[in-house]
């Protein structure tokens, strides 16, 4: 085989690799280095994801495709498919079982107008990503100006002529630098539109109340507080409504206000505060009142049930009241959104419900509020004797299997027995049993453990919302809630089923819980089997 020859198959052999790349976006091939790797319309053309940009060159007038193929050197960026899938639902298209909505965009638009549109994706000299720098200015060959936004998160993003960097979403490179003989492709995720065309198609450039949120920075607490709430396709979903903002300043004054436990919205990690969350967030959104969302003065209806802002004129605008004796001032009011109206505030509005909730976290827990009453100080032993004060702090606060830390989120009730409730007990016991201290065998000790268990009950129930019948306590055993006949009171039967325990100071409320402190030792049948084993 001689030189030429061997030269010629090696040539051969690189076109068909040349060629071969074609199928797919890969131009970086021994063959696309020897022989190029076409123009940049070729770029466009052999990606299988920019079927519609293609389609798109070919209708625009100007011959397009001509142009793209030409001397250049050109930097294209160039919508796929998804980009002129989502414009063209954006404008009311729809697809059918024969057309897709981008080719029902295709077949109605102006050429003219779709040659401005597609011109305003192409500008002159070959522009790597890497050059593509935050806050630059690009002059398109259509003569208008698009800008470059470098994410947090590093991507490319293209402004277009909205302005709007809260519009969602902005333009992102998704797959950079295509090189071709007369320039590079960038595959972008929305087509830009230029201000013609935003004039021609009637598009409405505003973002959505949920937009503003997502997209603006001083406001991305809030749009976490959102979405930790589950509220994102609800606010999403809004028709028309005005939306109260606080700026994360505001979030971050309400942490402090909530105290060393809260230094961010992770710590609302359960139930109850997310149900809180949601509520302080429903209370800062005004749905129209007769047709209108414009402010005026007085209370305002929110989303939150029977919870109203109030509304007073201030300097520049209005300022808004809560629960609170404190005002939200305004920072930025009327902005403008497809859905309705955003009002930046520098305070996040508190209802009724946030107060209950912080007082909450300043009071006594269960274990603190009957150890600390004079006459339960027998009681406060027995806790500290069967290791059951840390258990009254948050008895119930058990979630899959597991001992959560928030003695507040699911509450008990206690009924605690007086010094002399346990004295009477000790004398049922005999001689041999004084004191707490009395109990000093593990069997005694498990004994006095269920005997306390048995005075808790899982929930919340205050004196006004007990109701007579039987209840389970925390040992598993049930007592009986008895309705004294002709009172509005209540007394508790236990094993004994002859001496029920009178309630003498209802409703001390705990953080957790609420005690009731009662003159008698409820006894479950245990407790009587061991007394009768002791005679």
């Amino acid at each position: 085989m001689n030189k030429i020859r061997t030269i010629g198959i090696i040539f051969s052999m690189f076109a068909l690799l040349g060629l071969n790349s074609c199928d797919d976006d890969d131009i970086d091939s021994p063959g696309s280095a020897i022989i190029g790797p076409g123009t940049v319309h070729t770029r466009i053309s052999a990606s299988g994801s920019s079927t519609s940009l293609e389609a798109a060159l070919k209708i625009a007038t100007g011959d397009l495709p001509g142009t793209l193929e030409g001397t250049g050197p050109f930097t294209v960026f160039a919508p796929n498919n998804t980009a002129f899938a989502n414009l063209a639902e954006s404008l009311g298209f729809e697809s059918t079982d024969d057309v897709s909505a981008s080719e029902a965009l295709l077949a109605s638009i102006d050429p003219a107008l779709l040659s401005q549109i597609l011109t305003y994706h192409v500008v002159a000299g070959s522009m790597e990503a890497a050059s593509l720098s935050d806050g630059a200015t690009l002059t398109t060959v259509l003569g208008d100006e698009i800008s470059v936004i470098i994410s947090e998160d590093g991507d490319i993003q293209l402004l277009d002529a909205t302005k709007l960097p809260e519009t969602s979403p902005v333009s992102t490179i998704v797959q950079s630098d295509g090189y071709a003989e007369n320039g590079i492709v960038h595959f972008i995720d929305k087509v830009l539109l230029p201000q013609a065309a935003i004039d021609a198609l009637d598009f409405d450039i505003r973002p959505t109340i949920i937009d503003w949120a997502t997209g603006t920075d001083d406001l991305s607490l809030l749009a976490s507080s959102i979405e930790k709430a589950g509220l994102t396709d609800a606010i999403a979903a809004l028709d028309t409504a005005r939306v109260l903002a606080p700026n994360n300043q505001a979030f971050a004054d309400l942490l402090e206000t909530l105290g060393d436990d809260y230094n961010s919205l992770d710590d609302f990690d359960n139930e109850v505060e997310i149900a809180l969350l949601g509520e302080i967030l429903l209370y800062h959104v005004l749905p129209p009142v007769d047709d209108s969302i414009d402010l005026t003065v007085g209370p305002a209806t929110t989303l939150l049930d029977e919870n109203f802002v109030d509304v007073t004129t201030a300097v520049g605008g209005f300022a808004f009241g809560d629960a609170t004796a404190d005002i939200a001032n305004t920072i930025t009011a009327d902005i403008d959104a497809k859905n309705g109206a955003v009002d930046i505030i520098d305070k996040v509005l508190l209802p009724q419900a946030a107060l209950d909730f912080s007082t909450l976290l300043d009071s006594d827990d269960l274990a603190t509020t009957v150890t600390g009453a004079p006459q339960l100080s027998v009681l406060e032993e027995a806790l500290i004797a069967t290791d059951l004060a840390g258990a009254f702090v948050d008895m119930t606060n058990v979630q899959d299997d597991e001992a959560t830390n928030f003695t507040y989120y699911r509450p008990a009730t206690v009924f605690a027995p007086t010094d002399a409730a346990f004295e009477d007990l000790f004398n049922a016991l005999g001689p041999d049993y004084t004191s707490i201290a009395s109990f000093d065998t593990e069997e005694e000790l498990a004994l006095l453990s269920e005997i306390l268990l048995y005075h808790v009950l899982a929930g919340k129930v205050v004196s006004e919302d007990l109701e007579a019948g039987v209840a389970t306590t925390a040992s598993e055993k049930d007592i009986e809630i008895i309705s004294v006949v002709g009172t509005d009171n209540f007394v508790i039967g236990d094993a004994t089923n002859d001496v029920n325990a009178n309630i003498t100071t209802p409703d001390v409320l705990a953080r957790n819980g609420v005690a009731h402190i009662i003159d008698k030792v409820l006894l479950p049948k245990s407790a009587i089997d061991f007394i009768e084993s002791m005679e």
